[in-house]
C-alpha cells in the first residue's frame, strides 16, 4: 500500500491549499487490474503529526520506488491535483487525480507499462481525531 500512497501523493504534495490537518488517519484503497478476480481492499491506520500532514513524501514514501519515477504533467486546484508519471526505467506510466481536504481526501490513479499489469487504484482516507498514545 506504501507504493500505492507513494505514488498518489508524490504529485499531490506541492498542490495542498489545505493541509490535512494532523490526528490519525484511516486509509482504504482498493486495487483493481486485469486477471484480478475481484477488487483487492487494503485499510491502515496512520497518526500523522503536524510536521507529517504538511509533507505526505515523508508518510507516503516508498524507498523501494525506481528513483528516476517522476511527474511529467502537474495540475493544481485549491483542494485538488491531477498529474502524469513515469518511471523509465520499468517503463511504467501513469495518471492521476486526488482531492484533499482538512479531513479527507479521495484520489484513484492508473498505473501500467513495463512489465506489469494495469493497475486501478481508488484510495479514500478520513481524519478519525486525535492520535491515540
Amino acid at each position: 500500500m506504501r507504493t500505492v500512497l507513494a505514488l498518489v501523493l508524490a504529485a499531490g504534495t506541492p498542490a495542498f491549499a489545505q493541509e490535512m490537518e494532523p490526528g490519525e488517519w484511516e486509509f482504504q484503497v482498493v486495487i483493481t487490474a486485469p486477471g484480478m478476480p475481484k477488487p483487492q481492499p487494503m485499510a491502515s491506520r496512520q497518526c500523522l503529526t503536524a510536521e507529517l500532514a504538511k509533507d505526505p513524501l515523508r508518510w507516503g514514501g516508498n524507498p523501494s520506488q525506481p528513483a528516476d519515477c517522476r511527474i511529467t504533467t502537474l495540475k493544481k486546484g485549491p483542494d485538488a491535483v491531477s498529474w502524469q508519471m513515469e518511471c523509465p526505467s520499468t517503463g511504467m506510466k501513469g495518471t492521476g487525480s486526488a482531492r484533499f481536504g482538512r479531513g479527507s481526501m479521495q484520489s484513484e490513479t492508473q498505473v501500467g507499462g513495463g512489465n506489469s499489469v494495469a493497475l486501478r487504484t481508488r484510495t479514500t482516507a478520513r481524519r478519525l481525531g486525535p492520535c491515540k498514545p
